[in-house]
């Protein structure tokens, strides 16, 4: 019995440490700053002990804004890359995994033809292959306002996702019609952010006020996109509509939860 005793104590930690192994997220955008959709969800799972990461398939080099000053190319995708590492470290989630590719190209006629979106489930494939996520996260097939690198990325990891015979749970944040009247005010003349409805938005994911203070201070790390001014209105808005919670749709099943890990 002692034997036993004893084995059953060295495996334990053993069987501890496979479980929190398991408890991956990854995350997959396509620029610089696109994670702060749901960062306070990802804060909250890094929080709580889950591996989480962060892939982003572009540079963003074009990206230019008057107020930081920094020609686009690859000044400005250097940059980028500096503020989303920082992002990554406020939110205390892992260093960011960077596809590289080129800002608004994903969608390119080129030769071989699509390689470039290619390229985005290649990496992906390869990620999920390695990091044994249990839940991706990425946009829904709208791509928040409509952006090309948006929908592009959001339709490749779906081609992934969708060849693993249901081993990997895919989910797509959304925000509803009333709570995008609360978040209007943030968004520059000519962007339509588009709604998803609450019947479709049954994955609900509560946050603490810390995880929405590790929002705030990842947002903050991109300065090159957004003046001081404009990161507060971002984070008050954002605050208000999403009232502790990010709520996201699954892309199959009928998955009702409050939690991503469950």
């Amino acid at each position: 019995m002692q034997k036993l005793a004893l084995l059953f104590l060295l495996l334990c930690p053993a069987s501890v440490e496979a479980q929190q192994r398991s408890r991956v997220i990854l995350a997959v955008f396509a620029h610089p700053d696109d994670e702060t959709t749901v960062s306070p969800v990802l804060a909250r799972y890094a929080r709580e002990g889950a591996k989480v990461y962060l892939a982003i398939a572009t540079k963003g080099e074009k990206g230019a804004n008057q107020h930081a000053g920094i020609p686009a190319g690859d000044p400005l995708a250097k940059v980028r890359k500096e503020e989303i590492a920082c992002a990554c470290k406020q939110l205390g989630i892992e260093p960011p995994i960077l596809f590289e590719l080129n800002d608004g190209e994903l969608g390119a006629i080129t030769n071989p033809l699509g390689q470039n979106i290619q390229a985005v489930a290649d990496n992906v494939e390869k990620l999920i292959a390695k990091l044994n996520p249990q839940v991706v996260i990425t946009w829904g097939p709208e791509g928040g306002y409509g952006h090309p690198d948006h929908r592009l990325v959001s339709d490749a990891v779906t081609q992934v996702v969708q060849s693993l015979a249901g081993s990997v749970k895919l989910v797509y944040p959304g925000l509803t019609a009333e709570q995008l009247k609360t978040a209007s005010s943030i968004w520059p003349d000519g962007i339509h952010w588009h709604s998803t409805d609450a019947s479709y938005l049954t994955v609900r994911v509560p946050f603490t006020p810390k995880d929405q203070a590790a929002f705030h201070s990842g947002l903050e790390c991109h300065k090159s996109q957004f003046t001081a001014d404009q990161m507060q209105k971002v984070e008050k808005a954002l605050d208000a509509a999403r009232e502790g919670v990010v709520a996201f749709r699954p892309w199959f099943g009928n998955w009702k939860a409050n939690d991503l890990l469950q």
